[in-house]
């Protein structure tokens, strides 16, 4: 499954894949961790750990993640955790979902331990980067237009002003 393939399969960027930068990893071998990036994707909502990754594309768990480092520049679980938090960021900028929520869905069953794990990657706890962008875009998360009053009123950009002399 070739990467373009695979976003559109799974909805979900690749970002960090070197594009061919990792010449020596090998053709079946890249063939097999982008196997295991689909998989991946498509299984955020739960735990995952490096032996299962590695017995679906028929490797040892030492020698896929030895693999994997290599072509993607990142260790497997660390790519997954930043899967889970790309698609957390979603559903805090998309929907209502409470934080613990979001948590569940993605398969933490501690929501604490969430919003630690969220904070590491994005510098901003859940419900403050949900604040973030809702301020930054100007709309709620069901799209209604948010009145944020904690900034002075502009004028419009394209008003003319007369002066008076």
């Amino acid at each position: 499954m070739s990467m373009m393939n695979m976003e559109a399969t799974t909805s979900v960027p690749v970002r960090g894949f070197s594009n061919g930068r990792a010449e020596h990893c090998g053709q079946e071998a890249a063939a097999r961790i982008e196997e295991s990036v689909a998989y991946m994707a498509q299984h955020l909502n739960r735990p995952l750990q490096v032996a299962t990754l590695a017995a679906k594309v028929s490797v040892s768990p030492s020698h896929f993640f030895a693999l994997f480092k290599r072509r993607i520049g990142v260790a497997p679980m660390d790519y997954f955790t930043r899967l889970r938090m790309e698609r957390a960021c979603r559903l805090l900028e998309t929907t209502s979902l409470s934080v613990k929520e979001v948590a569940a869905e993605l398969g933490y069953d501690d929501p604490f331990y969430f919003s630690r794990v969220f904070k590491s990657v994005n510098q901003l706890a859940p419900s403050d980067y949900r604040t973030a962008k809702r301020e930054a875009s100007g709309k709620d998360w069901d799209g209604r237009q948010v009145m944020n009053f904690s900034r002075e009123p502009q004028p419009p950009e394209n008003s003319k002003r007369v002066q008076f002399a």
